[in-house]
């Protein structure tokens, strides 16, 4: 039970590189807390990867981390149930003030209506 409630470093985004082109290209979802970027993988047997990113415009130092901390925390609980095959980035909505109780709840609801929209907004492009 306890290895299944981890968040490994297989399992997280890391560097600017892999963040913008899941920002850029990205399905995308939203509620008064977060918005959750979702993209898939060139492998989509793949783990599913998860980003935070936290502006500084947020707030300070300890601000930011603690946003951090209540995100991963909720990642840790819902990933297995995150579409495999993806990439997300989460980061808190512009001006929301932080609910780690809200964040828990709404996160698994995001990351399925992320995958959605890019799902339904490539089935009608012809590229």
């Amino acid at each position: 039970m306890v290895g299944e409630h981890r968040f490994p470093k297989a399992v997280r985004l890391c560097g600017h590189d892999a963040f913008g082109p899941v920002i850029r290209r990205g399905g995308f979802a939203a509620d008064q807390t977060l918005v959750v970027h979702a993209l898939p993988q060139e492998n989509a047997a793949a783990l599913s990867r998860f980003g935070v990113t936290i502006p500084r415009r947020t707030g300070n130092a300890v601000v930011r981390n603690r946003w951090k901390r209540h995100i991963r925390e909720a990642i840790r609980h819902c990933r297995l149930e995150a579409a495999s095959g993806f990439d997300f980035v989460i980061r808190p909505k512009k001006g929301a003030t932080l609910d780690g109780a809200q964040i828990r709840r709404g996160l698994p609801k995001l990351l399925k209506r992320a995958t959605r929209r890019y799902r339904g907004s490539s089935s009608g492009k012809s590229s």
